[in-house]
């Protein structure tokens, strides 16, 4: 049985539509239901009951997905030691690693030892952006593996959660003044903190509504929007502590941290735990207006 299609049918029962699972993987819906057919075929029963309102599994499908997705990680960790029998034969290849400018300096210190320790046949070439910026290097082809905060990671990707390490998110503002922000700065979508807003958003409902409300696609542009707009927003608090910025009490909530490669590098049982470290990194004062 083809690897791929096994990705695909575990696509297909995570998300609960052929069509949503045939956009994530690209291809098109008739070519993933012949997929799932013949994979029905080969069995002798079907996997999924087809309604309306999308696929489930049948009991028989519930019976095969965890052989299945046996099947997918245990191919992820083939090409893994492919991967690392291939150093040995050939010279040092280059690995661009995307770190992440949110964590403290430590931290990457630390993914950067990890990588060098479990890849040493790579020369490992290290970069530093925000998760954002990470993930277009990885679709653009601009990196191997990014480090990325967030609820989740993209679909299509490896990922390896970084174990131990969890960033606290708190809302602050350049004043301590919280009865009415003048100005409030709402991150994109795309940005890890978006959901986390959305939260804090909810525990003060009329709070949008009496604000001007900017957007900001970086962690680094709201720090200059909180201190030159008078603003409150989400930030992590590493670095709001380190901008001097107010911390509004009675809120916080927590981001995971992955790292996140095309191809599987690095299984998760292979990276090691990391350790409590402070967090406070740098300021923005140079760029904040």
């Amino acid at each position: 049985m083809d690897i791929k299609v096994l990705k695909n049918i575990v696509n297909v029962a995570r998300t609960g539509s052929i069509t949503d699972a045939a956009e994530q993987v690209h291809v098109t819906v008739q070519a993933l239901a012949a997929q799932l057919k013949k994979l029905e075929d080969h069995c002798g029963f079907k996997l999924f009951d087809r309604t309306n309102k999308g696929v489930s599994l049948t009991q028989e499908g519930v019976g095969i997905l965890p052989h299945v997705l046996e099947i997918v990680r245990s191919s992820e960790r083939m090409q893994l030691k492919i991967n690392q029998l291939r150093q040995t034969r050939n010279q040092r290849l280059p690995l661009r690693v995307a770190l992440n400018s949110t964590l403290s300096m430590e931290i990457n210190q630390q993914i950067m030892g990890g990588v060098v320790s479990k890849l040493s046949g790579y020369s490992p070439i290290f970069s530093c952006s925000e998760s954002p910026d990470n993930l277009t290097k990885l679709a653009k082809d601009e990196a191997d593996m990014v480090v990325v905060l967030g609820d989740s990671v993209p679909e299509n990707y490896h990922s390896v959660p970084l174990k131990g390490l969890r960033i606290e998110v708190v809302a602050s503002s350049s004043g301590n003044d919280r009865s009415a922000p003048c100005a409030v700065i709402k991150p994109l979508p795309e940005c890890p903190y978006s959901s986390i807003f959305s939260r804090f958003a909810e525990r003060r409902p009329g709070m949008l509504e009496a604000a001007t409300v900017f957007h900001s696609g970086s962690e680094i542009v709201s720090v200059s929007m909180i201190k030159s707009f008078g603003g409150v927003g989400v930030l992590s608090r590493a670095v709001a502590e380190a901008n001097e910025l107010f911390i509004w009490p009675g809120f916080s909530d927590f981001l995971d941290v992955f790292l996140v490669m095309k191809e599987p590098w690095i299984i998760e049982e292979e990276f090691p735990l990391f350790c409590a470290v402070p967090t406070p990194i740098r300021s923005f004062d140079a760029i904040s207006a």
